[in-house]
């Protein structure tokens, strides 16, 4: 039996019950007055009066009265639960032909319901749930599309030099194999952020997170990059301090390695990148600010996302998952990162990571 049938019937058999129950006690409180009325007209002594043919006639229209109210609550009842269940069920109807059709593939129907009512506030929801969805299926198709780009590169560079040493058109010097290597390790570094990536953002991650000495740590990462740093012309420089923070040590050095990285790439020679240290609130705030072109406006936030390119010229080697992969890290050793360009010029990124004052005991992040 459909829903709208079972609202009707229930309704129905609500007014029959309620006309039929108030149709007996009426009946019952009609049959009781009489009596007494008679009792009375008698005097105290007379036995128990008997009805006569007028109060029983009485009593029989009353009857017929009742059987007709409650014949008439009973179509009343069916009728106006058929009209509620109508205006109950139709908007349900309308949420399932929606997700019926979005099952189908039409990513562009949404529920027509009007009012304010609860029903209304489901459609809402259920409507900006089809929108997310729509939006996460077109993230994921251009992931996929992405990484197709990103992995074809460097495989057609690889089939093209193979293909060539294979024919003899390409000698099989030291400086071709490095350049293959090259392409091999671009491959590898492209499959492993991936992987990194995809653990972050599942919870999957294991981090240990440690009492760290910042000015120590990040002195190191600097050091890392000094030389890529020098041959650039771009002055690297560490300012301030902080007290020791609570994170995981490979973790936190993969995303001042990708934060770095980034700075010096879009620093033009002669530019500087400034690390800086210092205590804040309850946590340590640390800030990596270039000297380069900056952010273009709308860019705060899309520069985390999986394969944003907003520069279209820039050089290969990169996975285009740096910044992607430095957001999932601070935020799974429970920090913060946050994009945006600096007062003087150049683009600036600041973490927020906890205060290290206590040992914590390893963790799972998302558990």
């Amino acid at each position: 039996m459909s829903l709208t049938a079972r609202l009707a019937l229930a309704m129905a058999l609500v007014a029959l019950l309620v006309a039929g129950l108030s149709g007996f006690l009426a009946y019952r409180a009609a049959s009781s007055h009489l009596e007494r009325a008679m009792a009375l007209g008698l005097g105290p002594a007379a036995p128990a009066p008997r009805l006569g043919l007028r109060e029983r006639r009485i009593l029989q229209e009353l009857r017929g009265a009742v059987a007709v109210s409650s014949g008439a609550a009973l179509l009343m009842g069916l009728g106006a639960g058929l009209l509620l269940a109508l205006g109950l069920v139709r908007p349900v109807r309308e949420l399932a032909q929606t997700a019926e059709a979005y099952r189908r593939g039409d990513r562009t129907r949404r529920a027509q319901v009007q009012g304010q009512d609860e029903v209304a506030g489901l459609a809402q929801s259920f409507n900006q749930l089809l929108d997310e969805l729509a939006r996460k299926e077109a993230e994921e198709k251009r992931l996929l599309a992405d990484i197709a780009h990103d992995l074809r590169t460097p495989l057609t560079v690889l089939q093209g030099d193979l293909e060539a040493l294979e024919d003899g058109l390409l000698p099989c010097t030291p400086e071709h194999l490095r350049r293959l290597q090259e392409e091999v390790r671009l491959l590898g570094r492209l499959v492993e952020d991936l992987r990194l990536l995809t653990l972050a953002e599942s919870g999957g991650l294991r981090l240990t997170p440690e009492r760290l000495d910042a000015q120590s740590l990040v002195r190191g990462v600097l050091e890392a990059h000094a030389a890529k740093a020098a041959a650039k012309g771009v002055d690297l420089q560490l300012r301030g301090k902080a007290p020791p923070l609570l994170a995981d040590r490979e973790a936190l050095q993969r995303v001042l390695h990708n934060l770095l990285d980034n700075a010096i790439r879009h620093t033009p020679a002669g530019g500087r990148v400034e690390v800086s240290l210092e205590e804040e609130g309850s946590g340590v705030r640390l800030a990596v600010w270039d000297t380069g072109p900056g952010l273009k406006p709308g860019e705060e936030e899309r520069v985390f996302q999986r394969f944003y390119r907003g520069d279209p010229a820039r050089g290969r080697g990169g996975s285009g998952l740096g910044l992607s992969i430095a957001k999932s890290l601070v935020e799974a050793m429970g920090g913060r990162i946050q994009a945006g360009n600096h007062p003087e010029g150049g683009a600036l990124f600041v973490l927020w990571l906890p205060r290290g004052d206590d040992v914590y005991a390893p963790f799972t992040p998302g558990g």
